[in-house]
């Protein structure tokens, strides 16, 4: 196939209106190409924040067909300044100047002298030849003559020390530089590849900036693999755009990012409990012997999962149960509702031929075609060897069906659905909104998602609404929430799900799972406990594979380590629940990786076993079965959570690491909401609540606390002046309120402005002790 590469080369015209900036540029085309201009769009959304498009076919235009972004949210006065200095148009808004070659085509983004973001031209080998493709596009021979605009790109500069985040849940490297990824929805098959189910087309730089590709299209990323001076990105579409966010701070750029692509609702309360699933429970009595078994072995546990067994055999996905293996299903769920226990029912977006809900499909239009009209039949499809269709999203009269078969579900009780798959539309395929499946192919799991999320709401409630979603496109974070797909149970593929899951948290995506023990096969009770510890503190928990994953399969001490960590878990709640809330009113992840936290610290640059939980808890899993640990702690002091030893940052500390521990650490400085542990979430405001902190050197700590009751996000701090423990409990509405202070014992304590009483033994309301050298305080 005959291609030839057409590159801007110089600026004819252009014209500045208000924060918009308009530039007609000339390329080099070849002979075998008609002579033209293309343009090229500057639109400043804040003075950090701009919109880039290159459009190769400028006479037409089409709309995105999804999502929506919400400029406004991210919208601010610019008052842009365009000067022309030495052929170049300088834009500067007081944040960025953003600099355009006129007489040869040239780009950078500087921000206080220093080049932030530089359209690479320079990189080339001894002979001169350019080892990458500058801002351009790339037609091909069609038919041996007509040539088409076949991608899209351009290629920047890398700094010698830039280190690159994000582009989805990448299974690989934390650090993207040296990669090169092709992002387009995949089955990967396990975790140990550069397939993913996750492709958001948005990444970080250690440069201070995050960059969304503002397309639907197949996107490629070179980031420093063909030439370690230059990253590519280019676009399978005659239009290549991209959102520019500069912070530098990665939390003020993923909070605008979200801003502008969407942020979660907050998950309901009972999400956060434990989930118990695996492939799978096969009939009514199985289920609820599993339920009768945690509740007997006191796990507390709050989810339980139904795979593709609840429905008829080579019947998946007819939304239809099986009632010969779970008869009285409305009884079912009821029962288990009684005990505290929601259900969650898999299924996937492929309607298998020979069920009645196929025939409504064809019948109605319902799918997704082939080209010539008819539904696009594929062999092989998922769960077996039947042929199935794909639901057509795009029509609102089969988002409709699709919805009213959840909804009679929702009807009988069911809380949630798993919404797996969603990565198989071919290119060829033709959806109702004209576009085939090279527009669609990344969005579909988005509007698969969308549509079973908001059912939900529409019937539970918007504060109900959840799903447990596996593939995601820009934006998908609306949808809470996501697990990792099928990890090897290996331990590679425990390390693998934690790499994926940091990496979806610099992507937008705020809430996030994993398979507790791996996929496929039976872990080693020793892999099994491990990874319960790190699933168990992750921001959402289930146990799942092809075989048992209740935690008494692996023997009595597993099942003491397991019951430990639920346990903690749910004490945790307060704390995970205020974090949950943060993601939604700000975009920031629960899980996150240390970089996002620590960005100027070059020992978290590329820290990819470890992650906080919320700001205050460093958590580190072990991926051997016993042994010691590095752990490396950021700048600061830290408390070991176990012994309470007091640690440097700025540092690795070894950590015994028996089986029965998983090393975890608390900021001085934070605090830490917490309640008893329960069987099972229970919602509002805890009665009996516990803010843990832990004094810095200047005596001080902080942190926040979601009162459910309130509805608030509360602020608590505690301070030391003149030997006087002050603390600020922001009104709470617990009933009884235990302040637990680790620090120097002060002469005196006051909270919220009215002095305690010290007491020997256990205070009550507006008294203080000291008991094991902390300070406790009642109120």
């Amino acid at each position: 196939m005959t291609t030839e590469r057409i590159t801007v080369a110089t600026v004819t015209d252009y014209d500045v209106d208000g924060s918009s900036v308009t530039l007609e540029c000339s390329t080099d085309a070849p002979e075998t190409a008609t002579p033209r201009t293309v343009p090229v769009t500057l639109e400043f959304y804040d003075p950090r924040t701009f919109r880039f498009e290159l459009r190769a076919n400028p006479e037409v235009r089409a709309e995105r067909p999804s999502p929506d972004y919400d400029v406004d949210a991210v919208r601010a006065d610019v008052d842009l300044d365009a000067t022309e200095v030495d052929r170049s148009l300088v834009l500067d808004t007081g944040a960025l100047r953003v600099v355009v070659g006129l007489d040869e085509w040239g780009f950078r983004v500087e921000t206080d002298g220093e080049a932030v973001l530089r359209e690479q031209r320079d990189d080339v080998d001894v002979f001169e030849r350019s080892r990458v493709d500058p801002l351009g596009f790339t037609q091909e021979e069609i038919n041996h003559n007509p040539r088409r605009v076949a991608e899209t790109g351009t290629a920047f500069g890398l700094a010698p020390d830039e280190k690159l985040y994000g582009a989805g849940e990448q299974f690989v490297e934390f650090d993207r530089r040296g990669r090169e990824l092709d992002l387009w929805h995949e089955e990967p098959l396990g975790t140990e590849t550069p397939r993913a189910y996750k492709n958001v087309p948005f990444h970080l730089s250690t440069k201070g900036y995050g960059m969304l590709v503002d397309t639907t299209a197949r996107v490629h990323y070179d980031f420093g693999k063909s030439s370690t001076a230059s990253a590519s990105v280019s676009v399978d579409d005659d239009v290549f755009a991209f959102v520019f966010f500069y912070g530098p701070a990665f939390t003020d750029v993923l909070q605008r990012y979200t801003a502008l692509t969407g942020r979660p609702s907050r998950p309901p309360k009972w999400s956060f409990g434990t989930w118990m699933s695996r492939l799978g429970y096969e009939s009514r009595e199985q289920l609820e012997a599993v339920a009768a078994r945690l509740r007997e072995e006191a796990i507390p546990c709050d989810v339980l999962h139904l795979d593709p067994f609840w429905m008829r055999d080579r019947s998946s996905t007819d939304l239809e149960w099986d009632t010969d293996q779970f008869p009285d299903p409305e009884e079912m769920i009821a029962g288990l509702d009684d005990d505290g226990f929601h259900l969650s029912l898999w299924e996937h977006p492929h309607v298998p031929v020979g069920t009645d809900a196929f025939e409504t499909g064809a019948e109605e239009d319902y799918f997704v075609t082939d080209g010539t009209g008819k539904p696009y039949v594929m062999d092989h499809t998922c769960q077996g060897d039947y042929r199935g269709a794909l639901v057509d999203f795009t029509d609102p009269d089969a988002v409709e069906w699709w919805k009213d078969e959840h909804r009679r579900l929702l009807a009988m009780g069911v809380d949630v659905f798993k919404t797996d798959y969603g990565e198989y539309v071919p290119e060829d395929a033709v959806f109702a909104n004209g576009r085939s499946g090279r527009s669609m192919h990344n969005l579909y799991p988005y509007l698969y998602n969308e549509a079973v999320y908001e059912t939900v709401a529409e019937v539970n409630g918007a504060e109900e609404a959840v799903v447990w979603g596996r593939s995601a496109w820009t934006g998908s974070q609306r949808f809470p929430m996501h697990w990792g797909g099928d990890p090897q149970t290996t331990w590679n593929g425990m390390a693998a799900a934690l790499r994926g899951g940091l990496s979806a948290s610099l992507s937008g995506i705020a809430f996030w799972s994993h398979d507790i023990g791996g996929f496929r096969g039976t872990p080693s009770d020793a892999l099994y406990a491990r990874w319960a510890q790190f699933g168990l503190l992750s921001s959402n928990a289930r146990c799942h594979g092809t075989t048992p994953r209740e935690p008494w399969a692996f023997g009595e001490d597993v099942l003491d380590l397991f019951r430990r960590y639920a346990r903690l878990r749910y004490s945790l709640l307060p704390y995970v629940y205020t974090y949950a809330e943060i993601a939604a009113r700000t975009g920031l992840p629960v899980v996150r990786p240390l970089v996002l936290e620590y960005q100027d610290d070059p020992a978290t640059h590329r820290l990819d076993t470890q992650y906080l939980l919320g700001s205050d808890l460093l958590v580190a899993p072990v991926f051997q079965e016993a042994g010691t640990c590095d752990v490396y702690l950021p700048d600061g002091e830290w408390v070991d959570f176990w012994t309470e030893e007091r640690h440097p940052g700025g540092q690795y500390v070894t950590v015994d690491a028996p089986l029965e521990t998983m090393p975890l650490f608390v900021r001085a400085g934070g605090v830490i909401p917490r309640r008893e542990p329960t069987q099972t979430v229970v919602a509002g405001t805890p009665e009996d609540l516990t803010f843990y902190g832990v004094l810095d050197d200047a005596g001080e700590a902080g942190g926040r606390f979601y009162d459910d009751d309130a509805d608030e996000l509360v602020d608590v701090t505690t301070t030391t002046e003149d030997g006087t423990l002050a603390v600020s409990t922001g009104d709470v509405t617990a009933e009884r309120l235990t302040v637990e202070v680790d620090g120097p014992t002060p002469d005196a304590v006051a909270v919220d402005g009215s002095e305690c009483t010290r007491v020997e033994g256990a205070p009550e309301r507006g008294e203080w002790t000291v008991t094991d050298g902390r300070v406790l305080v009642v109120t």
